[in-house]
């Protein structure tokens, strides 16, 4: 585990992204029955004090679009569910109600409004097969007597 230590001292510029997936990894970590044995009580303290110190490093840099406040409002979810087992509480319902605002107020990308993919630089295709069409005419006509 001297490695996630190490890592956080030198990684003095993280990201929203870089600690999302940090914190993802290390949840994954504490999701494994293996982490849950007595003689791993030391690595999944230390586990939990990383999870712990992610989720303040993520309150202390500002959100550049809803993705990452999206990202924050997860975290913030996931931890108080973990202090409410509670599913269906008001505070889950706010949480989930407050990620779906941010969502539905960023503005989308052109690769979700549409499925449409432009080419440029070549023909239309109803051009490209009316000039096959004349090009066979052509031979046609040009095999006939």
């Amino acid at each position: 585990m001297a490695g996630f230590q190490s890592q956080h001292d030198t990684d003095s510029h993280n990201s929203i992204a870089a600690l999302g997936l940090r914190w993802a990894a290390l949840r994954g970590m504490l999701g494994s029955p293996l982490i849950h044995a007595e003689d791993q009580r030391a690595l999944r303290e230390e586990l939990l004090q990383e999870v712990r110190s992610i989720g303040q490093m993520m309150s202390g840099i500002t959100s550049r679009n809803a993705v990452e406040v999206c990202a924050k409002i997860d975290v913030m979810s996931e931890e108080l569910r973990k202090a409410e087992p509670e599913e269906d509480g008001p505070m889950q319902a706010l949480l989930a109600s407050i990620r779906s605002d941010v969502m539905a107020l960023s503005p989308r990308s052109v690769t979700e409004r549409s499925n449409v993919q432009i080419v440029r630089g070549g023909a239309p295709a109803h051009r490209l097969a009316e000039a096959t069409q004349a090009e066979t005419a052509r031979s046609e006509a040009a095999k006939s007597p």
